[in-house]
């Protein structure tokens, strides 16, 4: 399962300023709040909220998370492989489920 980003879950752009980000976090924390809403899930979605504003509401913390979101994977591999005496062999950003025939006995 992907999970979707902090701006998805608060409903707001990713260039949103502050106050948007305060706003749309209130009004969320209001419909989800577990002592209101009557949603079997609305004490995770109310969590999900109040996990993103954590993390969007200052400004240094948004910006280590939109760095985290724009380098996903930048510089990561997910098959190398060692042959002695060639050295390694770097297959690049291949998806897993194509991988899985070689893992397979």
């Amino acid at each position: 399962m992907i999970r979707e980003t902090h701006y998805a879950t608060l409903n707001v752009d990713r260039c949103a300023s502050s106050a948007e980000i305060k706003s749309a976090f209130r009004s969320l924390a209001q419909r989800f709040h577990p002592d209101v809403t009557k949603d079997k899930d609305g004490e995770r979605k109310f969590k999900d909220v109040a996990e993103a504003y954590r993390t969007l509401k200052r400004v240094d913390s948004k910006r280590a998370y939109d760095y985290q979101i724009n380098n996903f994977c930048a510089d990561k591999t997910i098959l190398t492989l060692s042959i002695p005496g060639i050295g390694n062999f770097n297959w690049g950003l291949i998806p897993f489920p194509c991988c899985l025939w070689f893992w397979i006995d």
